[in-house]
């Protein structure tokens, strides 16, 4: 949680301090590491996007942590269809805390799709 999530060491030990917490997040803790060295290893390479012609809608949360905005700003960069949606008074998980918002945003991008 620190090192790739960047959440401050005081609260991510706080939160790990937690039985229950703890426990559900190392249910998932090998399969996180096996997602992150496979994202590793295959570098940065936005510019396997630069091709893609889809229309593409990047949600962000206005609270989201900024090295995630920052690299959700750079996939967009290299998208050459692609539109940012910032959702206000949201963060990284507002499918969860505001599933609405992001669902609402999900059926406005199909109907820019769907409507010609």
């Amino acid at each position: 949680m620190r090192d790739i999530v960047r959440m401050p060491a005081p609260v991510a030990d706080a939160m790990f301090a937690d039985q229950h917490v703890r426990a559900a997040l190392s249910a998932y803790a090998a399969a996180q590491i096996a997602d992150d060295e496979a994202i590793d290893a295959l570098g940065v390479g936005t510019d396997r996007f630069a091709a893609l012609e889809t229309p593409t809608t990047l949600i962000e949360g206005d609270l989201s942590p900024a090295h995630l905005r920052e690299r959700l700003a750079d996939l967009a960069a290299a998208l050459p269809n692609a539109r940012i949606v910032t959702l206000t008074g949201q963060g990284h998980i507002a499918h969860l805390t505001a599933p609405g918002t992001p669902a609402d945003t999900i059926r406005d991008m199909a109907g820019r799709i769907l409507r010609p």
